[in-house]
C-alpha cells in the first residue's frame, strides 16, 4: 500500500468516527469521497494533512447529506491533499495587489514564545489584542521584548504564573505532555467529551432541508465569532450557499489578514453588544437565523443574555455553535485562550520539541481553522436532526479538544526534532483563485472539498468591517 493510500484509509476512517455510527454504511465515507493529487509533508511528528482532510472532508459529507435529504440527488466530493494541508494556515498564501499580508501587528503584538519558569516548565503569553498585551505587560512588569518577557518569567513558578493569567483574564499556560495534559482534571473531563458535541437543548417542530440552487442556500446564519474559528465555521457554511452576516465590535476589530481572509462569503456589520440597542438588535438578527455562531470567553454571551438558552428561546429550532479555548465545563470552563495554547496544553508542542524546548506545529496555526471546520460540521449535523425531528441544538468544539483528536489519529514514523526545521510552505504549492474585493486583487485559497453536481464557492468577496447594514437580506 503506497503511503498516500495508508493516508487516505487513514482519513475515511477518521470521517467515519467524527459522523458516528449512525451515519450509515450506505454512506460511509471512501463511496462519496475521494482524495487525489500529492500529499505533502511536514517536518512533525503528527498527522496534520490527514487531520486538514479528515476534518473537512467530514463537513462536506453532512453537506451532501443536507442536499441529498432537499432534492433526492447525491454528489461525490473530491479533496486534494496539498489543498487540504494549505488550509491548516491559508492567510499565508493570501496576497493583496501582489503582496502578501503580515500575520499581525510587528508594533504591537506581544513577543509570545515559550519562556521557561523558575521550575522549568515552558510558559506561552499571548497578548494578541492591545488590552492583552499591556495586562501581560503589567503583570509582568517588563518590556515588550523577548530578553525582558524571558527574565520576568524566569522569576515565577508555572502553576503560579498560570494562576496569575487566568486571575486577570490573561490567555497564558504552560506546556504539558500528552499524558500530563490527560491526567489534569480538564483533559480528563474533555477527553470523555466526543471532538465535537451536538447536544438538544429544546424541542421545536422539524424544519424539512430545502434547497434552492446551492445545498444550504436556504439558511441564514449569524456570525457573533472573532479571530479565526468561529468566523471559519461560518465561512465555511458561506462555500454553499448561506447567507452569512458577521457582527463584529467596532471598538476590538480582529487583525486585518485574519479579517480579509474569514470574512469571505459574508456580509459586515457593526454592533455594540454592551449597549441595549445592539442588544435588541441582535435578538432581531437571531430572531430569523438558522445558525449562530460565537467564539468569545465561555459566559460572555449568556451575561448578556444571547447564550444558547436564550437564543433558542427567541428563535426555536437554532442551532448555536460555541467555540472555546478548553470547553465551558470543568475548572478551566471560565478560561478564554487561543490557537497556540490548544497546542502547548494538550501535549502537541511538547512532542513538537522532542526533549528541548516545545514548539508549535509547522504551519503555526492547527486548532483555529480543524475546529471552524468540526464546528461546521457539527452545525450540519444539527441541521440534519432538527429537519428530521425538529428541536434547538447547542453544538460545542474547543481549541484544546481538537489538538486531542489530532494526537488520537496516531504519529508519523522518523520525525527528528533535532533537525532544522524547513519553512512549511516549503512543502506546499496549492491551487489559489483570484478575486476583486474592496481591498483590491486577492489571491486567496478556493474551497478545498469540490462537489460534482454544485461547485463550492464564495459568491461575496471579504468585505471591510461594519459596511454593511445590521439586517438580513
Amino acid at each position: 500500500m503506497t503511503e498516500t493510500n495508508a493516508q487516505g484509509n487513514d482519513a475515511h476512517r477518521a470521517i467515519a468516527a467524527l459522523l458516528g455510527h449512525d451515519w450509515g454504511t450506505r454512506d460511509a465515507p471512501e463511496r462519496r469521497l475521494r482524495f487525489h493529487g500529492t500529499n505533502p509533508t511536514f517536518d512533525s511528528p503528527h498527522k496534520l494533512t490527514v487531520a486538514a482532510a479528515s476534518a473537512i472532508g467530514a463537513y462536506a459529507l453532512t453537506v451532501e447529506r443536507w442536499y441529498q435529504m432537499a432534492t433526492g440527488l447525491r454528489q461525490s466530493i473530491a479533496i486534494d491533499w496539498m489543498q487540504a494541508a494549505s488550509s491548516l494556515n491559508p492567510g499565508h498564501f493570501q496576497t493583496q495587489s501582489g503582496f502578501s499580508l503580515p500575520a499581525l501587528s510587528l508594533l504591537t503584538e506581544l513577543k509570545a514564545d515559550f519562556y521557561q519558569t523558575a521550575d522549568n516548565q515552558w510558559f506561552f503569553p499571548i497578548g494578541s489584542y492591545p488590552h492583552l498585551r499591556d495586562g501581560v505587560l503589567e503583570l509582568l512588569d517588563c518590556a515588550n521584548t523577548t530578553s525582558a518577557l524571558s527574565k520576568a518569567i524566569s522569576r515565577w513558578k508555572g502553576d503560579d504564573i498560570e494562576n496569575a493569567f487566568a486571575e486577570r483574564k490573561l490567555p497564558g499556560i504552560y506546556a504539558r505532555s500528552q499524558d500530563s495534559w490527560l491526567s489534569h482534571p480538564q483533559g480528563k473531563l474533555l477527553a470523555q467529551l466526543p471532538v465535537v458535541e451536538v447536544i438538544k437543548i429544546s424541542d421545536s417542530d422539524p424544519e424539512p432541508a430545502r434547497v434552492n440552487l446551492r445545498p444550504l442556500d436556504s439558511l441564514r446564519v449569524l456570525d457573533l465569532g472573532h479571530v479565526i474559528a468561529g468566523p471559519v465555521v461560518a465561512r465555511s457554511l458561506a462555500e454553499h450557499g448561506a447567507e452569512v452576516l458577521r457582527i463584529s465590535s467596532p471598538v476590538m476589530q480582529d487583525p486585518f489578514r485574519q479579517t480579509v481572509d474569514t470574512n469571505i462569503g459574508k456580509r459586515s456589520a457593526f454592533l455594540d453588544l454592551d449597549t441595549q440597542q445592539g442588544l435588541q438588535t441582535a435578538r432581531q438578527l437571531i430572531s430569523g437565523a438558522d445558525v449562530v455562531v460565537q467564539s468569545w470567553r465561555p459566559g460572555s454571551m449568556c451575561k448578556r443574555g444571547l447564550g444558547p438558552q436564550d437564543a433558542a428561546a427567541i428563535r426555536p429550532g437554532l442551532i448555536y455553535v460555541s467555540v472555546t479555548a478548553f470547553g465551558d465545563d470543568g475548572p478551566w470552563g471560565q478560561r478564554g485562550g487561543f490557537e497556540q495554547l490548544g497546542q502547548a496544553v494538550s501535549g502537541i508542542s511538547m512532542r513538537e520539541g522532542g526533549q528541548g524546548k516545545p514548539r508549535v506545529v509547522p504551519p503555526y496555526l492547527l486548532n483555529d481553522y480543524l475546529t471552524g471546520y468540526l464546528g461546521a460540521m457539527g452545525a450540519m449535523q444539527a441541521l440534519i436532526r432538527r429537519a428530521q425531528e425538529g428541536g434547538s441544538y447547542h453544538v460545542k468544539v474547543s481549541l484544546a479538544r481538537t489538538s486531542m483528536w489530532v494526537q488520537e489519529l496516531g504519529l508519523l514514523d522518523g520525525f527528528d526534532p533535532t533537525q532544522p526545521r524547513r519553512h512549511f510552505a516549503q512543502a506546499l504549492t496549492p491551487v489559489l483563485e483570484q478575486r476583486e474585493s474592496a481591498y483590491g486583487v486577492l489571491q486567496q485559497l478556493p474551497p478545498v472539498a469540490q462537489f460534482s453536481r454544485t461547485r463550492a464557492g464564495w459568491s461575496l468577496p471579504p468585505a471591510p468591517n461594519g459596511v454593511h447594514p445590521a439586517a438580513w437580506q
